[in-house]
């Protein structure tokens, strides 16, 4: 009787063993799954994600390009953790970034560099707002804001 107990709580430690290990492979193919399809974006939803930014695309009042300074930051600050998703704003004209010149007046992607272009524009001015585009992806990677005279 001794040895039929002990037969059957090694049985259920080995049925466990198994459920556990099974739940495990369960949630990493499942994180891998939502990895892999959050880098393969859609054409859809890349134009969802630009959406935001081509609002402001153009000719625009000092005032819209502090939103648009704004919207930057808020959208940085979100996606801190993923680099590849971090938008730049660029004082001149925005390009692919793998092109861009390097002698730029100022650019940023961070809280602060980001409030420094912004404390830069004026209300009553008209700015030409431009954006930059990464040529794999299609994702805007950098957002140019120059003054229209």
């Amino acid at each position: 009787m001794e040895n039929a107990s002990k037969a059957l709580i090694i049985a259920g430690a080995i049925l466990l063993a198994i459920a556990i290990i099974g739940i495990g492979m369960f949630v990493y193919q499942s994180v891998t799954g939502t990895i892999q399809d959050a880098a393969n974006m859609s054409d859809q939803e890349v134009d969802a994600y630009n959406q935001e930014f081509l609002n402001y695309e153009g000719v625009v009042k000092g005032s819209a390009a502090r939103a648009l300074c704004d919207a930057v930051r808020n959208h940085n600050i979100s996606n801190r953790q993923d680099a590849s998703k971090q938008i730049a704003v660029v004082s001149g004209k925005a390009t692919d970034p793998k092109s861009a010149p390097k002698d730029l007046d100022s650019t940023g992607t961070t809280s602060s560099e980001i409030n420094t272009i912004k404390s830069s524009l004026l209300s009553g001015k008209t700015y030409a707002v431009t954006v930059g585009y990464d040529s794999t992806t299609g994702l805007i990677t950098n957002v140019g804001i120059e003054i229209k005279e």
